[in-house]
């Protein structure tokens, strides 16, 4: 995941400078405001520096989103082993202009630059893989997970009532996890992380309910648009981001078995603007749900809502400060609409608590009543 708060903005900040001064005194290439330009001045780049915690490496470039990525550790770290580690990742950005994707990673060509860079072994070397346990989340937020999840599954019961308080608890224990967070932490400590979790030609129909499903677990949705694909980025606290990240997934498979399952009870429901229509109705019937349960909510509860609002906006603001919201202007079916809607009050999360993965923490699945 990547990681924003105010001191990680201002480390970002003295990294793109640092960059900034290689590209343009070292390498030799002209850079102006937030791009640099290649070494005949026809195409420019942009200079992207993004902090992660996730992977077991200090850095990496990504060609796709065109980003310089530095492990959070590098904050606290040797002045000169930091500068060696964005001298490395700058050589596979400029190797990567030169000859595209298809060279290897550290082969002949991203050696030659290196070499023409004068830059020493150091360098080559720098972005040393370590331990990954480092980058795990700690004991406090697994425990919130473990205990989020037991309360979803017992979300999907019979009873209705104990299925109904079992989703209020979750919630609440969601929000006093969050608050809790904000109170011991300084401000300018105060972290907010960012997980890529779709991607896809375009923005559509099941992009979007999954979309408004998700913001049901306290995270800000943000389609990010590169070049020929749209992804789905999702804002918040670590475990807020982790749970969602996890929905994300099913429901990718789940949307589709769902509207599969009510075609065949009614056979004559076809066509893609019948498709798109069951699942925005599928997000808008499981997003009432959640609304009708949050107004069961005591007063405390419901101004600690407000404010997890609040922060959710401040932390979109941090992550990009100059966001335009989009508006979709699709096709619709009421009729297959409803069935969605329906469909979606009746669904419900249930994570099988007992079958952890080792990298990616829980198995989640879905029911319906």
């Amino acid at each position: 995941m990547l990681i924003y708060s105010k001191k990680i903005i201002h480390f970002i900040q003295s990294v793109k400078l640092f960059v900034k001064h290689v590209l343009s005194k070292e390498v030799g290439l002209r850079v102006h405001g937030e791009r640099f330009y290649d070494k005949n001045n026809a195409y420019s780049y942009p200079i992207k520096v993004v902090i992660f915690n996730n992977r077991s490496m200090l850095g990496y470039f990504d060609p796709q989103f065109y980003e310089l990525g530095f492990h959070e550790c590098l904050m606290h770290a040797d002045k000169a082993v930091l500068q060696d580690i964005v001298r490395h990742e700058i050589a596979h950005y400029i190797t990567f202009m030169n000859y595209g994707d298809w060279v290897e990673p550290h082969g002949t060509h991203f050696k030659a630059f290196c070499q023409q860079m004068g830059w020493s072994q150091e360098v080559q070397r720098a972005t040393i893989c370590f331990d990954e346990s480092l980058s795990l989340p700690g004991e406090e937020e697994n425990s919130v997970l473990r205990k989020v999840q037991k309360l979803m599954a017992l979300a999907t019961s019979t009873n209705p009532h104990e299925a109904e308080s079992a989703m209020i608890k979750s919630q609440q224990l969601l929000l006093k996890h969050n608050l809790a967070l904000k109170n011991v932490v300084d401000a300018d400590d105060e972290k907010v992380f960012l997980k890529r979790i779709m991607e896809q030609k375009k923005e559509d129909a099941k992009m979007r309910a999954i979309a408004r499903i998700l913001e049901t677990f306290f995270v800000s949705t943000i389609y990010s648009r590169k070049e020929g694909a749209v992804f789905l980025e999702i804002i918040g606290s670590a475990t807020n981001v982790e749970i969602a990240g996890y929905v994300a997934t099913i429901l990718e498979h789940k949307l589709d078995e769902m509207w599969e399952e009510t075609k065949k009870r009614l056979p004559g429901l076809k066509g893609v603007v019948a498709k798109n229509s069951f699942f925005l109705g599928v997000a808008r019937g499981y997003c009432d749900k959640i609304h009708f349960l949050k107004k069961q909510y005591d007063q405390n509860t419901s101004h600690a809502l407000i404010l997890i609002e609040k922060q959710l906006k401040d932390a979109v603001d941090m992550v990009y400060q100059r966001l335009r919201k989009g508006s979709s202007r699709a096709r619709y079916c009421p009729h297959s609409s409803s069935l969605g809607e329906l469909a979606g009050r009746d669904l419900n999360i249930n994570p099988a608590v007992n079958n952890y993965a080792k990298n990616s923490g829980t198995y989640l699945a879905f029911q319906e009543k």
